[in-house]
């Protein structure tokens, strides 16, 4: 029951889109996968790219913060296909520590 307790909790979390969180919208999954933020809290993000997202993965996610840049380390949790033309994938990052958000 603890899992099921923990991502309650992660899902509680209050979500910022890219850009309000001050983080642009271009992020990298390694070892060099480009990816488009889509939100993201302080344990998890939700991604996009053209390519597959493979859940389970363990990952780092590289991010554009304000003038500087963060690394966070995580495990991509689900992925789904978002679009068909031109085909686009959705996933979720969920964070191995917890991210400091800037308040905006």
């Amino acid at each position: 029951m603890a899992a099921l307790t923990d991502a309650r909790e992660r899902r509680s979390e209050p979500r910022r889109s890219a850009g309000s969180a001050r983080c642009k919208p271009d992020a990298v999954l390694r070892p060099g996968q480009p990816v488009m933020l889509l939100n993201i809290s302080s344990r998890a993000a939700l991604v996009e790219s053209d390519a597959r997202l493979r859940p389970g993965r363990i990952t780092e996610l590289q991010l554009a913060l304000g003038a500087g840049r963060a690394c966070i380390r995580g495990r991509l949790d689900r992925c789904h296909v978002a679009a068909l033309e031109p085909l686009r994938y959705r996933g979720v990052l969920v964070f191995e520590d917890r991210l400091e958000l800037a308040d905006d």
